[in-house]
C-alpha cells in the first residue's frame, strides 16, 4: 500500500505548506504593527517509525511533514538592549525639553530680556547724571527700575512653572506606571494559560514593558512559564501574575504593600527629579543672585547720595527684599523720582535748579560693566544655562540614535522584511503546487489500481 502512503505524505505538504502561507500573509498585513514580530512555522520530517496504523489489517507507514508549531522569532540579548536603551531616552527627552523651557525663561538677546532692561537702567542712570535736576528723567529712571523688576519677577515665576510642571506629573505618572504593570500581569497570566498560541500577547506585553521602561527605567526577566517578573532597581513591580502598586515622589517609587522607596534608574521620572531637585534651584539661586547684587550693589552708592531737598542715606531698592521674586523699589523713592540721589549738592543747603552734582549718578551708570556686578552675573548664568541646555540636546541625540541603533539589531530578527516575506511566499506557493500535483498523480494512479483490480 505505498501509495496511501504517498497520498498522505502529499496532504500532509499541503497542510504544512497552507500554514507556511497563512502565517506569511499575517507577518504581511502586520509590517507596520508597532510592537509585533514575525513569526515562523517550523516544520519537522515525519519518519516512517512517527506513524504506524492498522488498515485493514495491515500496516500502513506514512512520511511527510508536520507544521509543529508558530515560533516567534525575537533576540533576547538585543531586546534587552533596546528596553535599557529606550529607558536612558526617556530621560534624556524629558530633560531636553525642560532645559529648553527654562531657556525659554531667559530670551536673550531680546527686547524684553533682563540683559536689555539693566542696559536700559544703566543708561538712565547715565541720562541722570547729565540732567539730575531734571523731573522727566528721574521719572523714566524710576520706570525702567520697575522694567528690570518685572523681568525678573517674571522670570522667576516661570522657573517655580517648569518646576510645578514636573512635579505635577508625578503622581500621574505613578497612575500611568500602575495601568501600564496591571495591564502586565495580566498579560502574563493570559500567556501562561495560552499554550502555544501566545504570540500575539508577547507581542502586547513586550510592548508596555518597553514603555513602562520609559517611565521607569524598568527592566523584564524571563520565568520558565512564560510569564516575565518587572523590576525597578532591583524590586519587583510586576512578579508573574501580580502587580505591586506604587505610589510617586520626587524622583523615587514608594511601594503601596511594605512602604518601601526605590530610586529611579536614568528615565523618565529620573529626569523630572533632577529638574525638581537640581536644576530649577540652581538657576533660581543665580537668578536671585542677580537680583540681591542689584539690590546691595546700588543701595551701596545711592545711600550716600544726596536727593533733591539734600536729604541723604535713602535705599533705591528695598534692602529687605533680595530675590527675583520680592525685588521691588524702596518706599524712599518709590513714587517720589524727587527723592532719587544723583550725587551731591555743589554747596550746604538746599539745592537749586543746575547746581546739583551728578556724580554718584555717573557711579552708578559703571555698575553696568563691574566685575561681580548683576549684568556680569546674570550673563555668566545665561551661558550656563545655554552650554547646559547644548550639552543635553547632543545627548539627547546621541541617545537617539544609541536607541534607533539598538531596536534596529532587534528588529533585525523581529522585524518583517517585505522582500523575505514574498521571497518565503512564493517558495511556499512552489512548495503547496507540488505537493497538490504529487496528490494528483497518486489519485491517479489509485484510480488505475482499483480499475485494474476491477476488471479482473
Amino acid at each position: 500500500m505505498p501509495n496511501i502512503s504517498g497520498l498522505y505524505t502529499a496532504l500532509s505538504g499541503m497542510n504544512a505548506q497552507r500554514r507556511v502561507l497563512d502565517v506569511t500573509a499575517h507577518n504581511v498585513a502586520n509590517q507596520a504593527t508597532e510592537g509585533y514580530h514575525r513569526q515562523r512555522v517550523d516544520l519537522r520530517a515525519v519518519g516512517v517509525s512517527d506513524v504506524a496504523t492498522v488498515f485493514a489489517g495491515r500496516d500502513i507507514r506514512v512520511g511527510g511533514v508536520d507544521a509543529t508549531a508558530v515560533t516567534r522569532m525575537i533576540d533576547n540579548l538585543a531586546e534587552d538592549r533596546a528596553l535599557r536603551q529606550t529607558a536612558t531616552y526617556g530621560g534624556t527627552q524629558t530633560m531636553r525639553a525642560n532645559l529648553d523651557r527654562i531657556e525659554m525663561t531667559f530670551p536673550e538677546p531680546s527686547e524684553n530680556g533682563i540683559a536689555a532692561q539693566l542696559d536700559e537702567l544703566w543708561a538712565s542712570w547715565s541720562d541722570l547724571s547729565s540732567d539730575p535736576d531734571n523731573p522727566v528723567v528721574r521719572s523714566q529712571l524710576l520706570d525702567r527700575a520697575r522694567g528690570v523688576i518685572e523681568a525678573l519677577g517674571r522670570a522667576s515665576a516661570d522657573l517655580d512653572a517648569v518646576s510645578d510642571s514636573s512635579a505635577r506629573q508625578v503622581p500621574s505618572m505613578a497612575n500611568e506606571v500602575n495601568n501600564l504593570a496591571d495591564r502586565i500581569a495580566k498579560l502574563n497570566q493570559a500567556i501562561v494559560g495560552s499554550g502555544d498560541n501566545a504570540n500575539g500577547l508577547l507581542d502586547q506585553r513586550d510592548l508596555l514593558v518597553k514603555e513602562l521602561a520609559g517611565l521607569t527605567g524598568a527592566v523584564s526577566r524571563p520565568a520558565a512559564n512564560g510569564a516575565v517578573d518587572v523590576t525597578i532597581n532591583g524590586r519587583a513591580i510586576v512578579s508573574g501574575p501580580r502587580a505591586e502598586p506604587v505610589n510617586g515622589s520626587t524622583g523615587t517609587f514608594i511601594w503601596v504593600t511594605d512602604g518601601a522607596t526605590v530610586s529611579a534608574p536614568p528615565s523618565r521620572m529620573a529626569a523630572l527629579a533632577k529638574t525638581i531637585n537640581d536644576v530649577v534651584p540652581r538657576y533660581r539661586a543665580a537668578l536671585d543672585d542677580v537680583a540681591a547684587t542689584l539690590v546691595t550693589q546700588v543701595n551701596a552708592l545711592h545711600t550716600t547720595g544726596y536727593d533733591l531737598s539734600g536729604a541723604t542715606g535713602l535705599n533705591f531698592f528695598d534692602p529687605a527684599k533680595l530675590t527675583a521674586q520680592s525685588i521691588s523699589l524702596s518706599s524712599d523713592v518709590d513714587g517720589q523720582p524727587e527723592k532719587v540721589a544723583a550725587g551731591a549738592p555743589a554747596f550746604p543747603g538746599p539745592v537749586a535748579p543746575g547746581l546739583f552734582d551728578g556724580d554718584l549718578a555717573r557711579q552708578l551708570a559703571t555698575l553696568a560693566d563691574g566685575a561681580g556686578g548683576p549684568g556680569m552675573k546674570y550673563q555668566s548664568m545665561v551661558a550656563a544655562l545655554g552650554s547646559e541646555a547644548r550639552t543635553a540636546t547632543q545627548r539627547d541625540v546621541v541617545q537617539s540614535e544609541m536607541t534607533l541603533a539598538a531596536n534596529i539589531r532587534a528588529d533585525s530578527v523581529g522585524g518583517v522584511s517585505i522582500d523575505e516575506e514574498m521571497a518565503n511566499l512564493m517558495s511556499a506557493q512552489r512548495a503547496y503546487a507540488a505537493s497538490a500535483r504529487v496528490l494528483t498523480s497518486v489519485d491517479e494512479m489509485l484510480g488505475v489500481l482499483m480499475r485494474t483490480g476491477a476488471g479482473r
